[in-house]
């Protein structure tokens, strides 16, 4: 048996396993729930765009959600690797973001009572430590789900976690969008955004709270801890010996900056297509339950083995996005639909970005864990991360390039890179399995 297939820590009693496995879940549903509240791509870019805000800090919120969550793993992994028990870092990073959630909140209510410039400040920089604050805890998560979850059970943890904050989020969080943001919302601005935001922290507090009751097993003999100079030494060597991990993060590199256009669907839509603000919700709502109803299908991909197939197949759907975009609404006026033709086109964008999104998320989460060692666990991930983080801020350039080259000129781009993700994608090779013998063993059954 190899080092990485070698069990690493004792098989927890079944039921401590199954705790384990809904707390996940619930963190997971609850987590979806709080961040549909203030979409970056959507609710949260309208708020920036009423108080004034550029196209490129519109740009710039889903690369500081992405990006935040991936830029400083590299700088803690090598620490997380030494690291017998990873739970401590996770809870003491979740209180750092709640607070940070609640300065955002306070900006948010307070927008008429400071200048545009001082509310638009105050927000990103508390959603900036926000979403950093997660970036420091993201490695505890993913090492303690690959201690906690087995490998052929992490496409249905994944995919019901998904499943059931997409669904929730469709039937809670669209229509409450929509109804909050219409002209005739019961709350006049900005009370309407904060209204969402509170909902989103008693979420998102609760999705914390339920992953930091897990019960974690303790390495007794966990990873070197090192150093961030030394990971940045043993970088090179990572990337030239295993090859499923450098294709890994070129395809997911390029795939990211294929998506360089979609902070900017809902606002083209509402700015050059004169849609009613109001629509977020309902496309909010179309995302959700697209994206959740797919979990169904990729959860069980995943479980089979095939985390290879469900890349490509995330891929496809994402170059499908920019094709939409440019020719859905290009239809529309050919054939002199109006504007319920065009509400149409571009809820067909977001209904089919909610399976891509899920399906592209789920697949890189299960392939990365699987052909990550086990020991070097958080230094994979994080490197990973790290590299793709830098990917994820390609969007605040996709704001200044708008207005160089137009909507339809990023749309463009977009699906070049797309493409080029895509075969990026067919490089990467099946990841191994335990066999069925050595599953019933981590089972101690």
């Amino acid at each position: 048996m190899s080092k990485q297939q070698q069990p690493a820590l004792l098989p927890q009693p079944p039921a401590v396993m199954r705790r384990n496995y809904r707390l996940g879940v619930l963190n997971g549903v609850l987590f979806t729930l709080g961040e549909s509240m203030l979409s970056a791509n959507l609710v949260l870019a309208l708020l920036v765009r009423q108080l004034g805000g550029s196209l490129a800090l519109v740009g710039l919120l889903p690369a500081l959600q992405s990006g935040g969550y991936l830029l400083p793993q590299m700088l803690v992994g090598g620490r997380i690797q030494g690291m017998r028990a990873k739970l401590p870092l996770y809870r003491r990073a979740a209180l750092a973001r709640v607070i940070a959630y609640l300065v955002l909140l306070a900006a948010i209510f307070g927008a008429n009572h400071f200048s545009s410039p001082v509310s638009l400040w105050l927000i990103i920089i508390s959603f900036s430590i926000f979403n950093f604050g997660g970036g420091t805890s993201t490695l505890a998560f993913q090492d303690v789900v690959a201690k906690v979850i087995p490998p052929w059970r992490r496409g249905s943890f994944f995919g019901t976690r998904q499943l059931f904050g997409g669904l929730l989020s469709f039937l809670i969080v669209g229509p409450l969008v929509r109804w909050l943001l219409n002209d005739d919302s019961p709350l006049a601005f900005p009370q309407n955004y904060g209204a969402l935001g509170t909902l989103g922290l008693v979420c998102i507090g609760g999705g914390l709270l339920a992953f930091a009751l897990i019960s974690e097993p303790v390495q007794a003999q966990p990873g070197v801890r090192l150093r961030v100079i030394d990971g940045l030494r043993r970088a090179p060597v990572i990337l030239r010996t295993n090859a499923n991990y450098r294709w890994f993060i070129i395809s997911r590199m390029l795939t990211r900056v294929g998506q360089i256009a979609e902070p900017f669907y809902m606002i083209y839509a509402t700015e050059v297509l004169r849609l009613p603000a109001s629509a977020a919700g309902l496309y909010l709502a179309l995302r959700a339950i697209t994206g959740a109803l797919s979990n169904l299908l990729w959860g069980r991909v995943s479980d089979a083995g095939n985390n290879r197939r469900l890349v490509l197949i995330s891929g496809v759907l994402i170059v499908l996005l920019p094709v939409l975009v440019l020719a859905g609404p290009a239809l529309v006026l050919g054939l002199g639909l109006g504007s319920g033709g065009m509400l149409l086109a571009i809820g067909l964008v977001f209904l089919v970005s909610g399976a891509a999104n899920d399906g592209s998320n789920l697949a890189a989460s299960t392939y990365l864990l699987e052909i990550a060692p086990d020991d070097e666990r958080p230094t994979y991930m994080g490197l990973a991360n790290t590299l793709l983080g830098l990917a994820m801020f390609v969007p605040v350039l996709g704001g200044w390039l708008v207005d160089l080259v137009g909507y339809r000129g990023i749309f463009a781009l977009g699906l070049v890179f797309a493409l080029l993700g895509l075969a990026a994608s067919a490089q990467l090779g099946r990841a191994a399995r335990p066999a069925p013998e050595q599953q019933q063993a981590a089972l101690g059954s």
